[in-house]
């Protein structure tokens, strides 16, 4: 699953594992609790889900980006119906929903292009364990 032996593996993905719960959790909290960070929020899902998939798709083999964006669109889906179930000043906006794919697509089209190799940059000048 992983394109390479990384030498801070564990790491790497334990930063993402985080990034995630930090997208999911400020996804569903109340609206109200959120602090306004002075974008529209269309703009918020579009960074997020870019960021989730240039992490992952630096930590992945190529062959596995499909399923990376199938399980990250699952992903931003699944929080859109979540949101409209759930009560608390969150409603499910099939806008958002696409703004995640718009995010998806572009950290896909960055990776293929080269910034999958972001994470071999960086271990190439850090020190192994």
């Amino acid at each position: 699953m992983i394109r390479r032996v990384l030498g801070h593996a564990l790491t790497w993905y334990a930063i993402g594992a985080l990034l995630v719960l930090v997208v999911v959790v400020s996804s569903l909290v109340p609206a109200r609790d959120l602090p306004h960070i002075g974008m529209s929020d269309k703009s918020e899902h579009i960074i997020a889900y870019f960021g989730l998939f240039l992490w992952f798709g630096g930590l992945l083999e190529l062959r596995r980006y499909a399923w990376l964006a199938f399980w990250l669109l699952v992903m931003g889906g699944g929080i859109e119906i979540v949101q409209g179930l759930m009560g608390l000043g969150r409603e499910a906006d099939i806008y958002d929903f696409l703004a995640d794919a718009v995010g998806v697509g572009a950290g896909l089209i960055l990776c293929l292009a080269g910034l999958r190799h972001w994470v071999s940059w960086i271990e190439h000048w850090t020190p192994r364990r």
